[in-house]
């Protein structure tokens, strides 16, 4: 029951902080659930599957909630948001039909992957915090569409929801403020989940499982997860509408530097 218990507070954890920054509840996620995983007996050849399965699923939760939000303040971005959410759909697909279900992906490719993402994510963030300058948008249908395809991949291969790719591209690439960044980000996360989840119940483990599970969708990790982000990540959305984006972007860095040691010891030890 314990871990049970420490699902559904890492669930509240992660959809507040989904909601204050707009990248999805998978930076927390991608930590956590392997830990749950290996506690309730999934075999080591699934781990990664599962855990990518189960953390776009938690993030599917935490962005309806958010963008349920949005839409009832107005403050929800068509345009970008469905040029975003198309091309990322596309990618996120097939990659994880392709590479992910179909494929020997191991969890060290796994960890190198989100590892070297992150890097250079920490360093684009800390580079524009330093210069500290307001610029004019510099947004185009291409570099909507080669976000988007960005952002899907990202989702696919680490389960990330692709709002750790989408802000920083949408804030450092195309000038878009962050809190603009993170209202897009929403629409484009839910899109993704929902299609990534909905493959990730049709296909079934290699493996017999002894829990409740809907293809790789498993009961006793989604139900706890989903029901903490559901309940945490409408007050996070609330509160960080009193940040200002600088603020944003602190707490941004400030749980994805903390994943990348988690990420970096495991691939170290």
């Amino acid at each position: 029951m314990l871990i049970y218990l420490l699902l559904f507070i890492a669930g509240l954890f992660g959809g507040f902080i989904a909601g204050i920054t707009g990248i999805g509840t998978g930076f927390i996620m991608i930590a956590i659930i392997p830990i749950a995983l290996h506690s309730i007996g999934i075999p080591e050849s699934e781990i990664v599957r599962f855990t990518i399965a189960n953390t776009i699923f938690a993030t599917m939760c935490s962005a309806f909630a958010n963008n349920l939000r949005l839409l009832l303040q107005n403050q929800f971005y068509k345009k970008e948001t469905i040029i975003l959410a198309i091309s990322a759909a596309i990618t996120s697909s097939v990659l994880l039909q392709i590479v992910v279900i179909d494929s020997s992906y191991s969890k060290k490719t796994y960890n190198i992957i989100i590892c070297i993402l992150l890097v250079y994510i920490i360093y684009r963030t800390l580079n524009k915090l330093r210069k500290n300058r307001t610029f004019k948008e510099q947004v185009s249908n291409v570099k909507l569409t080669i976000t988007g395809l960005s952002a899907g991949a990202v989702a696919a291969l680490t389960g990330l929801g692709g709002g750790s790719l989408t802000i920083p591209m949408l804030n450092l690439w195309m000038k878009i403020d962050i809190k603009k960044a993170k209202s897009i980000s929403y629409g484009t996360i839910f899109t993704t989940a929902f299609i990534l989840t909905i493959i990730n119940l049709y296909n079934q483990p290699e493996v017999r499982i002894h829990h409740v599970h809907f293809g790789f969708i498993l009961a006793p990790i989604a139900i706890p997860l989903s029901a903490g982000v559901i309940i945490a990540s409408p007050l996070g959305m609330k509160i960080g509408e009193r940040f200002s984006a600088r603020t944003i972007s602190f707490i941004f860095l400030a749980v994805i530097t903390m994943v990348l040691i988690k990420k970096a010891t495991e691939l170290i030890l």
